[in-house]
């Protein structure tokens, strides 16, 4: 049988559709859904409404908006970078002896473009609209042919976009409360290679979510923000493929849960040009015990990982100052904890908790239109890996390729540069 942890890959992979990305944020998460909440290190992002994009974390937050139908739409550029230095040991069946192989590679993490898109429309005093378009989740992982690890992963490309309906209701000036219909579609593209054989998954699905969220201006000054966001179930569907001499195409499935998430944020406005806020954000990674991809035809388990993930939170502070009429400067810090240890990382969730350190600014570019500028640099803690095959608890017989399958081990260091650009505009 091909090497078992190319279904693996489907199961990491898909999990980012969820909350995955490397050097984005911790676990399979990704932050990356507005430019000028990037500036300030995503601090006040479910409390500080300053443009639509507020919507993707905390719904509420449109009621607040002032000038009428907004849009604000952009990008975020994710360079790339990424190092691993190690070696894969095991049991060469050809010589009958224990082998190791030693290497290193680099950039492996491959820039990606996440896009968003957001439109808030009043109904009246009292309702506001919007729809969102935005990718939460995606990874783009890529190493160099003949590195020591590729049997157990090669690359891992996923791609999942989020389409939301939002409403939101302003009970006073001080008070409102939002909600968030999601449908989320999810693609994931995964390959390897084990003993010159080729392997390739792609996989997709569809699932249901929504989050929910409140803003209470405690004083003309302060703003406090709670947001929930939804677990997502999701039930992938894909097909993997093997190369000669097998040539041969498998249906299999991987049933998981994404976990909730609960933030806090708040917004104090010092003077007319001071603004501090601060973000909590705890996220309920425990849910990830396992992955067990299993066949469409016969439903056994064909791929086994233990997960046991722990959950996490993140702590973000951040500040605004307004240099003058046109100028508005933003920095920010964020500890992104990982639900990852030196004995759950594998090479395709190579995490690690990181340093957030951001900067941005605001353009006033006229009185209909302004213009987000930002930029992240996001350092990760160094981590070591030791990840071999497993084999689900059900199964009893131990596959013929284990003993060449080996264990692959060694340490991960890693950074990552982050644009964002953000429009605007008032209608």
């Amino acid at each position: 049988m091909f090497p078992l942890n190319r279904k693996v890959v489907l199961a990491s992979a898909i999990a980012m559709a969820s909350q995955v990305s490397f050097v984005q944020a911790a676990g399979y998460g990704i932050n990356e859904q507005s430019a000028s909440y990037l500036g300030t290190g995503f601090a006040g992002r479910a409390s500080n409404a300053i443009d639509a994009s507020i919507s993707a974390t905390n719904p509420a937050g449109i009621s607040f908006l002032e000038g009428g139908t907004q849009m604000s739409v952009g990008v975020d550029v994710i360079l790339e970078g990424g190092e691993f230095e190690g070696q894969r040991s095991y049991f060469d069946l050809a010589s009958g002896q224990n082998k190791t192989d030693s290497g290193k590679t680099e950039d492996f993490q491959k820039t990606a473009f996440v896009p968003f898109g957001y439109l808030v429309v009043p109904f009246d005093d009292k309702w506001t609209f919007g729809l969102a378009g935005y990718a939460p989740y995606g990874i783009v992982l890529d190493y160099e042919d003949g590195w020591v690890g590729e049997g157990f992963g090669q690359k891992t490309s996923v791609q999942v976009m989020n389409l939301q309906g939002t409403a939101s209701y302003k009970f006073n000036d001080d008070f409102s409360v939002g909600f968030g219909l999601i449908g989320s579609h999810v693609k994931g593209e995964l390959t390897s290679k084990f003993s010159g054989i080729d392997g390739s998954i792609e996989g997709d699905d569809n699932a249901l979510a929504w989050n929910i969220g409140a803003i209470w201006n405690v004083s003309e000054n302060t703003t406090l923000g709670l947001a929930y966001h939804s677990k997502l179930d999701f039930t992938l569907e894909g097909e993997m493929d093997k190369s000669a001499p097998f040539n041969s195409s498998d249906d299999v499935e991987l049933s998981i849960v994404m976990p909730e998430k609960l933030m806090a944020s708040v917004t104090h406005k010092l003077d007319d040009q001071w603004t501090v806020m601060a973000d909590v954000t705890w996220t309920r990674w425990s849910r990830f015990e396992e992955f067990n991809v299993v066949s469409a035809v016969d439903g056994g388990s064909e791929s086994y990982v233990p997960m046991n993930w722990k959950n996490t939170w993140a702590l973000s502070l951040g500040t605004s100052y307004q240099l003058d009429e046109y100028w508005l400067l933003r920095a920010g810090y964020m500890f992104d904890e990982s639900p990852v240890s030196n004995e759950t990382r594998t090479v395709r969730s190579p995490d690690a908790n990181r340093n957030w350190f951001t900067f941005g600014a605001n353009l006033k570019a006229s009185n209909n239109m302004n213009i987000d500028f930002a930029y992240a640099y996001v350092k990760l803690q160094d981590g070591s890996i030791e990840e071999s095959k497993h084999i689900h608890p059900d199964n009893t017989n131990e596959p013929d390729l284990a003993p060449s399958y080996g264990t692959v081990s060694g340490n991960y260091s890693s950074s990552s540069h982050i644009f964002g650009v953000q429009l605007n505009y008032l209608f």
